[in-house]
């Protein structure tokens, strides 16, 4: 009977240990190189580096988020390589950037001039451990110097 009790707690006492992992935090971006270009969109291969807050590794499974440059939205990011997520630590994620030149061309002129841009990212980050993946947002809004993280 006691193990009977035991087979019965052991889920609940799993659930209540695993919790939402914390937001990883964007620190910048760097290494941007021109992967495709067509005359409606561009593929654009770039690293992003991110903070880890949380006190375990994690494994990527994909990232969906949407950029938006001077409050344009310029396409969209995705990552699908699965890589680790060391815990509190800064890694530089790989991702391809899809950029619909309809929206970032009557920006062209300003993005020459001022290599200072406004950088918003809103979307989701799927990784996890052992199996159990969970969705992170991410959020970001701050400015970035476009030009230092051309190779």
């Amino acid at each position: 009977m006691k193990n009977k009790c035991w087979l019965l707690l052991l889920p609940v006492m799993l659930f209540s240990a695993c919790r939402q992992p914390k937001e990883l935090v964007y620190q910048n971006v760097e290494h941007f190189s021109m992967k495709q270009a067509s005359k409606d969109k561009t593929l654009l291969a770039m690293d992003i580096r991110l903070y880890n807050p949380n006190n375990y590794s994690m494994k990527l499974k994909s990232a969906d988020v949407d950029v938006f440059l001077n409050g344009n939205h310029a396409g969209k990011m995705n990552a699908t390589n699965q890589c680790l997520l060391p815990a509190r630590d800064t890694f530089s994620l790989p991702v391809t950037l899809e950029v619909e030149l309809k929206n970032v061309l009557p920006n062209v002129l300003q993005l020459l001039m001022n290599s200072d841009v406004d950088i918003k990212l809103n979307g989701k980050i799927k990784a996890g451990r052992n199996g159990v993946y969970v969705t992170i947002p991410v959020n970001y809004e701050g400015k970035q110097d476009i030009l230092s993280g051309i190779r």
